[in-house]
């Protein structure tokens, strides 16, 4: 989790997502953000996807290789403004340091906290991943968010996402309502519910047979999130 200035929000289950209600609690988020901060304005030109994923492999929702002895759960939902920073400002130097070297490998979680917007955004992301290409996605969804809940998640942004994470647009839109990416969606908010979610973005270790643990960060710049988690890889 992150330890620091909260923003407060409720932890919303969409009925398209088919979960259990969860009850919810202080949010995680960036240093500097208020706790009454309002919604956020249309970032659709502040960044372009990052080229950081180049080959490295993908499978489903996991970014890196089978092999790693570690796992980093990423727990996102797609309108999170702090989820967005984290992506275009500290995921390519976690790529770099630790999923490249083999430290780690990466899980997506997606789950549904800021509205409705944000289910459509997961169905896409999740269908994104039966192409392999869910961490690209995700990436490239991000330099076009906009406003919460305003409905900027539209068919030509995901198109033009998909062409940025050089994914197949029509597979993903046909595949956004599909029984699979159902089933995905309600089994990250079931991990969601057992890692006790607090907010977005949260971090989980993993490190079998040890116990999963909570990545504390009083940040997320790169410098304090890659100290914490060498930290936690010792």
């Amino acid at each position: 989790m992150l330890v620091g200035v909260q923003r407060n929000r409720l932890l919303l289950v969409a009925a398209a997502v088919g979960a259990a209600a969860v009850v919810a609690v202080v949010l995680i988020v960036a240093s500097g953000s208020s706790s009454s901060s309002p919604t956020t304005t249309a970032t659709t030109t502040a960044a372009a996807p990052s080229s950081s994923l180049a080959g490295i492999p993908q499978h489903g929702n996991t970014l890196g290789k089978a092999s790693a002895s570690a796992t980093l759960v990423v727990y996102e939902d797609p309108q999170c403004p702090f989820c967005r920073s984290w992506n275009v400002s500290t995921l390519p130097t976690v790529v770099r340091q630790f999923v490249r070297t083999g430290k780690i490998k990466l899980e997506y979680r997606g789950v549904v906290i800021i509205g409705p917007d944000s289910v459509r955004g997961l169905r896409a992301i999740y269908a994104a991943g039966k192409q392999n290409k869910l961490w690209d996605f995700a990436d490239a969804l991000y330099a076009h968010q906009g406003a919460e809940n305003s409905g900027w998640i539209t068919n030509d942004v995901i198109l033009a996402a998909a062409r940025d994470a050089h994914a197949d647009g029509k597979a993903i839109l046909a595949d956004m309502g599909s029984s699979a990416v159902t089933a995905a969606l309600r089994e990250a908010q079931k991990q969601a519910t057992a890692d006790h979610l607090q907010g977005t973005p949260t971090f989980i270790i993993e490190r079998p047979p040890a116990l999963a643990q909570p990545l504390a960060v009083s940040a997320l710049d790169p410098a304090t999130f890659d100290a914490a988690l060498s930290a936690a890889l010792q």
